[in-house]
C-alpha cells in the first residue's frame, strides 16, 4: 500500500499556511466552554482561632442543629464537574474514532492503526485493546465536522484523533461540553486554554497568539538555525499582509529580537511577483536567513527564484511534505532550499522514523510514510501513554484527574521522537522540537537532527 500524492488544495494552503513552528491561526480568544476550565472550589468560611475567646455571650451560643442533607460536604476534588462517565470503555476495550479532512490528511488512520498494532503485540497497556470505531472525512467544513463531532458523542466512543482544518471553537468547545478528549496537531485554538480537553503531541502552538499567562515562546527556529551557523544569525521575515501574519511577525520578534532585520509582507490577493516583490525589498538588507512564511502556493511559486537571488539561506515552514519530490519540477524548484520540520523526520533514520517503519510493516502500510500518517502515529502514541497511566480505573473523571489535575510526563523516550511534555501544561506550552532539513539531489536531507528545548520540569 502506497501512500497518496499531496493535493496542493486551498485546503492543504490553510492549515499549512498556519506555520509549522508558529501556527499562528488568526482566531479570536475564546470563551470558557462548561468543563474547558477546572472547575471552581467552594471556599469553606473562616474557622475561628482556637486560642481566640468569643468576644460575647450571645457568640457562646451553640448554633442551630441542621439536618445533615442540608450540610455542604467540603471537597477537595477539583474535577467534581466531570461525570465519572465509562463512554466507550469495556473491560477489555477502548473505542475511539477518528475525523479528518482527507485533503490534507488522507491516511492518518494508517498512523493511527500502526501505533495501537503493538499493543497487542507488547502488551503494553493492561488487557484493553484500542478500536477505531468510526473514520469521518469533514470535507474542511466546519459543519460537517460539528456534525461529525456529534455523530461521534452519539456513540459509544471514549476520544477522537482529530485532524481536521476545520474544527473551529464551536466544534472543539462541544467536545469539551461532552467530556470527550481528542488528540492530534496543536495548531487549532481548541488545544489551548481554556480547552482542557484537547491533547496535541507537539503541544499549543497558540499560547502567546491567545494571551495564555505563562505560555511559552516557541524558539524552535532560531535554535535549529543558530546550531547550524554557530551564531545567532539574522533574519528577513516573509509574511502575509492579515491578521495571522501580523501575529507571526510579532512572535518572531519577540524570539529573534534585534535579529530580525526586517519583515516584509506579502498582500493576501497578490498571486505573481511575489519573488520580484521580494528580492526588491531586500536589496539593501544583508540577512543571513529568508524566511518564507506565506503559505504552500506563494511559496512553491517563489522559492526557485529566490534561491538562486539570495545569497543566503532560503527557508519555509511548510515543504516538508514526504512524496512533494516526487514531481520533477517542484523538486527543482525547492533544490538547495531549506524546510524547517514539526515532526521527527524519517529521512533521520533514528530510532523514533525505525519504529514507526516497523509498525507500518505490521499492517502491511508504506515504506515511504506521510505527514499524516506521523500526525495520527503520534496522537495515537499520546492517547496511549494517559492510558497506561490511568490504567484500569480508566473513566472521564479519572482521565480528567490524571492528565489535568495530577499532571504526566508524556515522553516517547526514543531518539528522533517527539518532545516531553507535562501533560498539564500542554494546553499552554508548544513542545519546541524542530528538525532542520535541505533539498539536495532531489532528496530531502538532515542538516540539523530533530531536538527538543528542556523545560524547567524535566530532571
Amino acid at each position: 500500500m502506497e501512500s497518496e500524492k499531496p493535493k496542493f488544495s486551498n485546503l492543504s494552503i490553510l492549515v499549512l499556511c498556519c506555520s509549522i513552528l508558529f501556527a499562528v491561526l488568526s482566531c479570536a480568544r475564546a470563551d470558557h466552554p462548561s468543563f474547558s476550565a477546572v472547575p471552581t472550589q467552594t471556599e469553606s468560611p473562616p474557622q475561628t482561632p482556637t486560642n481566640e475567646q468569643p468576644e460575647s455571650e450571645e457568640a457562646q451560643t451553640p448554633p442551630q442543629e441542621v439536618e445533615s442533607e442540608d450540610i455542604e460536604e467540603p471537597t477537595d476534588d477539583v474535577s467534581i464537574g466531570v461525570e465519572p462517565s465509562l463512554r466507550g470503555i469495556s473491560e477489555t476495550k477502548v473505542r475511539i474514532g477518528i475525523i479528518k479532512t482527507a485533503d490534507v490528511f488522507s491516511d492518518v488512520e494508517i498512523g493511527v492503526e500502526a501505533r495501537i498494532s503493538r499493543i497487542t503485540t507488547e502488551e503494553e497497556y493492561g488487557n484493553r485493546e484500542i478500536e477505531i470505531v468510526e473514520v469521518i472525512d469533514d470535507g474542511g467544513d466546519p459543519e460537517m465536522t460539528l456534525q461529525a463531532v456529534k455523530t461521534m458523542a452519539d456513540q459509544d466512543i471514549f476520544a477522537i484523533v482529530l485532524a481536521s482544518i476545520s474544527a473551529d471553537k464551536a466544534v472543539t468547545d462541544y467536545l469539551a461540553e461532552q467530556n470527550m478528549p481528542f488528540f492530534g496537531w496543536g495548531f487549532l485554538e481548541g488545544f489551548c486554554s481554556p480547552n482542557k480537553w484537547g491533547f496535541s503531541f507537539n503541544g499549543c502552538l497558540n499560547g502567546q497568539t491567545l494571551g495564555i499567562s505563562g505560555a511559552f515562546l516557541d524558539d524552535g527556529a532560531l535554535r535549529a538555525t543558530k546550531i547550524f551557523y554557530g551564531r545567532q544569525p539574522t533574519l528577513t521575515l516573509v509574511t502575509t499582509s492579515d491578521d495571522a501574519g501580523n501575529a507571526m511577525e510579532s512572535l518572531v520578534q519577540s524570539v529573534w529580537g534585534e535579529s530580525l532585520l526586517a519583515v516584509i509582507k506579502i498582500p493576501t490577493t497578490q498571486e505573481s511577483g511575489i519573488a520580484e516583490s521580494i528580492l526588491e525589498e531586500t536589496k539593501n538588507v544583508d540577512s543571513d536567513i529568508l524566511w518564507l512564511s506565506i503559505g504552500l502556493g506563494k511559496t512553491l511559486q517563489a522559492k526557485a527564484q529566490l534561491i538562486s537571488s539570495f545569497s543566503g539561506m532560503v527557508l519555509d515552514d511548510v515543504t516538508y511534505l514526504p512524496g512533494i519530490l516526487r514531481e520533477y519540477e517542484t523538486s527543482k524548484g525547492l533544490e538547495g532550499g531549506y524546510v524547517l520540520s514539526q515532526f521527527p523526520p524519517q529521512e533521520e533514520y533514528r530510532e523514533a522514523s525505525t519504529l514507526i517503519a516497523t509498525d507500518l510493516e505490521n499492517i502491511n502500510g508504506p515504506l515511504i510514510y506521510s505527514q499524516a500518517i506521523s500526525l495520527g502515529y503520534w496522537s495515537a502514541d499520546f492517547l496511549i501513554h494517559t492510558l497506561y497511566e490511568i490504567g484500569e480505573e480508566l473513566d472521564t473523571r479519572t482521565f480528567f484527574n490524571t492528565t489535568n489535575i495530577q499532571g504526566t510526563v508524556y515522553d516517547p523516550d526514543i531518539t528522533g521522537g517527539p518532545c516531553a511534555l507535562m501533560t498539564a501544561l500542554v494546553h499552554q506550552d508548544p513542545s519546541g522540537g524542530v528538525a532542520l532539513l535541505q533539498v539536495r539531489g532531489g532528496v530531502f536531507r538532515p542538516v540539523v537532527d530533530f531536538s527538543c528545548p528542556k523545560r524547567y520540569w524535566e530532571n
